[in-house]
């Protein structure tokens, strides 16, 4: 596992030898980022359920501004990839549980150009999590919720969010949501 494209390009990231975490394969974090390109430079992203945090670090290299990462059990691992790649300055990570790390994200008053969940397959996580980010006011007026799942599941539904794009993959499905209608 490796760092794709931008400033960070090339170094390698430190994987788990457990299945606990899936990382998302090199092929399908270039396949992501070919869609998310223009919007990445210069944004705040929001990596939840980040395992890894290799989506998170992609898009630090590629030019966000900062980006924060929440996951109840990798700030460990995370913050090594963070330290490899040189991005501990850009980067917060939030080990907690993802209903308590949005809590905390609302209190500081943050906001996200782009937030991107990649949660256990097979687990409902999505429509609640979303709902939370809408609630607290987490993803900015022109941002995009970017959502991987397992090529057999179906589109979450999302209120208050329209879905404008999926993609499939033999491994993967991307569905992108916007706020609105």
């Amino acid at each position: 596992m490796r760092v794709i494209a931008g400033t960070a390009r090339g170094r390698k990231l430190i994987a788990p030898n457990n299945m606990d975490i899936r990382p998302t394969t090199d092929r399908m974090k270039e396949n992501l980022f070919n869609v998310l390109a223009t919007q990445i430079p210069g944004s705040r992203f929001l990596d939840i359920f980040s395992g890894t945090g290799a989506i998170g670090i992609e898009a630090l290299s590629r030019g966000a501004e900062f980006a924060v990462f929440v996951d109840n059990a990798s700030a460990v691992l995370i913050n090594k990839n963070l330290t490899l790649t040189g991005f501990t300055d850009h980067a917060i990570v939030l080990e907690y549980d993802y209903t308590v790390a949005l809590q905390e994200l609302n209190k500081k008053h943050m906001e996200f150009d782009i937030v991107f969940m990649d949660p256990p397959y097979k687990a409902d996580y999505i429509p609640q999590t979303a709902e939370l980010i809408n609630r607290l006011g987490l993803l900015g007026p022109q941002g995009l919720l970017a959502v991987e799942l397992a090529p057999n599941e179906a589109p979450p539904s999302i209120n208050e969010m329209s879905l404008c794009k999926t993609k499939k993959y033999s491994t993967s499905m991307f569905f992108f949501f916007r706020k609105g209608f």
